[in-house]
């Protein structure tokens, strides 16, 4: 099932919403490809939603959100869209009803069934970018999610919470798939995937979750759900939206060169609790 908002095409309100960005992102005719750009983003919770309301801030011209699920009480500590008035309400239409109050001006497509196999080619067809924050466990809708952008030739960013860090991750080709990054078939258990997403997700594993800690981490999650410090969320979005914006306006931005983002198997490592920056090589554990 899918929606799309009626939108406010006002060129002057869009570049007078948008007007500080212009010195950055290397003035209004840089301002102008952003307004033409698409972007998908799959999965509305802590990072995705927050994601895409800074996708709608910044000025992208049309946005595509999928998720199926539902804001529960757990969710405020991170998700811009989770509040007392939203609790039980679908987590596309929270988002919705954010970004049209935020970026009338912003097409906005809602997938409320989330990535399906009957939905994933509408989802991505025409993206310059998608933004895969699915919920990492259900690992058959990011395969499917994948194989449509490598079909498309459409880079895909994600960002993983780690402790009070994130690890940033971007696929694009079929020379490193999101097959070789988590394994998955249908016989594979909860506790299987759980397992899985742990062994090759927290990895370089900071201290704080090793030995004994990373066992209760473990026991924890597979009890009462993923221990998720709000703040990397934040961390997470502004990574994911910031590289998407230098990937795609390049040297545009403030005239002059910007660093590439490092495409898997090589990814970035950001760990505010050690004040750590640095880029990885991911090996298959």
């Amino acid at each position: 099932m899918s929606s799309v908002l009626k939108f406010k095409d006002d060129e002057k309100f869009y570049y007078e919403r948008t007007q500080r960005n212009h010195y950055l992102l290397g003035g209004k005719d840089v301002q102008k490809k952003l307004k033409a750009s698409k972007i998908g983003v799959a999965g509305l919770g802590g990072m995705g939603s927050n994601i895409a309301e800074y996708l709608a801030r910044v000025g992208v011209g049309e946005l595509r959100l999928a998720d199926h699920d539902t804001i529960d009480i757990s969710n405020i500590n991170r998700q811009v869209i989770a509040n007392t008035n939203t609790v039980g309400k679908k987590k596309a239409e929270a988002s919705f009803n954010e970004l049209s109050a935020i970026a009338p001006d912003t097409k906005i497509h809602t997938f409320t069934d989330g990535i399906t196999s009957e939905n994933v080619e509408e989802f991505v067809k025409g993206c310059d970018f998608v933004v895969d924050e699915i919920d990492v466990f259900p690992l058959e809708a990011h395969y499917l999610l994948h194989a449509a952008c490598r079909k498309y030739n459409i880079p895909v960013y994600s960002a993983y919470v780690v402790g009070m860090g994130i690890h940033f991750y971007k696929f694009h080709g079929d020379e490193f798939k999101f097959e070789d990054f988590l394994s998955w078939n249908k016989e594979m258990s909860d506790k299987d995937v759980f397992d899985e997403v742990v062994k090759q997700v927290v990895q370089p594993e900071p201290k704080y979750l090793q030995g004994e800690n990373l066992l209760e981490f473990k026991k924890m999650a597979l009890n009462k759900g993923v221990p998720i410090f709000g703040p990397s969320c934040l961390l997470g979005h502004s990574t994911v939206v910031t590289r998407i914006l230098c990937d795609f306006l390049g040297s545009k931005v403030l005239n002059t060169e910007v660093a590439k983002t490092p495409v898997m198997p090589n990814f970035l490592k950001i760990d505010l609790s050690t004040l750590e920056i640095k880029t990885e090589t991911f090996i298959k554990k």
